[in-house]
């Protein structure tokens, strides 16, 4: 019997390349792989570095699904020696119709989808604090006595100091409410 002599070559692990967006900074938009992850500095193969500790601020990991649109693999060119790919040089940077926010976890579905309406009513809301104001006749009496734009400015700040941060947040909270309860109220 013929022993063929076939050769075992060890194969390397081609490990997926994660892709990167900045959406910080004057690289926002350009998305980006990195290269080397150290304790004070993040390396990106296509060149430039970025401060480990600002990554979460500066950077977002796109989705591979995602990161396809905006990498061709046909640039991409293969190393004959160890038959991998590695990723062209250039990137895309996004840009128009197509924003990819970055992720807030606080905000609940609903509110994800009021902000995402394309066209939302524009409405005024009102409020209405209760406060004491001169007489017409002592007005009058002050704006002829003094000079008009200062009796208009301590009248203003008279106005202003019955009014407290409580009271502005209470007021506006009802507004909210009632505004709710007129517009959307159970037909």
């Amino acid at each position: 019997m013929q022993k063929d002599n076939i050769e075992e070559t060890p194969q390397e692990e081609v490990q997926e390349l994660k892709h990167w967006q900045w959406i910080k900074g004057d690289q926002s938009g350009s998305v980006v792989t990195i290269k080397e992850e150290g304790s004070d500095w993040i390396t990106f193969n296509e060149g430039g570095r970025l401060a480990t500790e600002l990554k979460s601020e500066f950077i977002q990991e796109l989705d591979s699904d995602i990161a396809g649109e905006f990498i061709s693999t046909p640039n991409s060119t293969v190393d004959p020696l160890n038959q991998s790919a590695t990723p062209s040089v250039n990137t895309q940077k996004i840009t128009g119709d197509i924003p990819i926010p970055a992720l807030d976890t606080t905000l609940s579905p609903i509110r994800v989808l009021f902000n995402k309406q394309k066209k939302n009513n524009k409405v005024k809301l009102l409020l209405e604090f209760p406060v004491n104001i001169p007489t017409k006749g002592v007005y009058e009496l002050m704006s002829t006595s003094f000079d008009k734009d200062e009796v208009n400015e301590q009248l203003q700040s008279f106005i202003l100091d019955q009014l407290s941060e409580d009271e502005i947040s209470d007021c506006l909270h009802n507004s909210v409410q009632s505004l709710i309860e007129s517009k959307y109220r159970g037909e």
